[in-house]
């Protein structure tokens, strides 16, 4: 990462500066500070640039232009040479773009890259192997983004939504039981969990409209309607809120 190498380099600089017409340890904390400030500028600025690039990809999301978003996206390559995990993001959030207009195959490869605190496109990555008929490797991707993202109810009701799936309600009620223990106040888990003790179906959209960009049910024409214009804004709420921040 050029950032680490700049900064790197400032340390050593500094640590020359100072250590060799005095005392080199007196050389060692403000060679450490120089290091650490660089660092941290070169990747704030970087990854500001691409939080911009983020907004424009919004836009034009809303737009129903999603071939223009991820062109938006790829021109913020160059700044992953300079912040660690950067490529990751970018990688993941092109993939959720991809996944949302169903173009799976496209998705699969970049949602892999993802960033694990994306929950969104980790989420839609482990949809895509239940897809496949593999339920282990769906699940073994959800246990390890349910471990990042402790606080994402989405991941719980994934993870119960496909144990309904495969016939084990009983599992999917451990799921729910485990979630309360995150997040004791939350409605839709408390709500899914009593459904399932009491027999009845899961609603999903309990957890949000950001439900349906999941693909594993289809909303009826009144929800479509209510989802109109604003679905498109879940991949670039996910990335900000799993954007570096230097």
């Amino acid at each position: 990462m050029y950032s680490l190498i700049c900064a790197l380099a400032a340390g050593v600089a500094v640590f020359l500066a100072i250590g060799l017409p005095w005392k080199p340890g007196y050389a060692i904390l403000p060679a450490v500070v120089a290091t650490a400030a660089t660092y941290y500028l070169l990747a704030r600025r970087n990854s500001k640039a691409v939080e911009a690039l983020m907004m424009k990809m919004q836009a034009e999301l809303q737009q129903n232009r999603s071939d223009n978003a991820i062109r938006v996206l790829q021109s913020g390559y160059p700044h992953c040479r300079w912040v660690f995990l950067l490529r990751s993001q970018i990688d993941g959030q092109i993939g959720t773009i991809h996944f949302m207009n169903r173009r799976f195959d496209d998705a699969q490869p970049l949602l892999e890259k993802a960033w694990v605190k994306h929950w969104i496109a980790k989420g839609m990555l482990a949809v895509y192997w239940f897809r496949k008929h593999k339920p282990e490797k769906a699940f073994e991707i959800l246990d390890h983004a349910i471990a990042a993202n402790k606080k994402e109810p989405m991941l719980y009701g994934l993870k119960a939504f496909m144990k309904v799936k495969l016939k084990d309600r009983d599992a999917a009620r451990d799921v729910f039981i485990a979630a309360t223990k995150k997040l004791p106040a939350n409605e839709a888990i408390a709500t899914s969990l009593v459904r399932l003790q009491n027999g009845q179906e899961l609603r999903m959209w309990e957890f949000g409209d950001a439900w349906w960009n999941f693909h594993l049910q289809k909303p009826s024409e009144k929800r479509l309607l209510k989802m109109a214009g604003g679905a498109s804004k879940i991949g670039a709420k996910g990335a900000k809120k799993a954007m570096y921040k230097g």
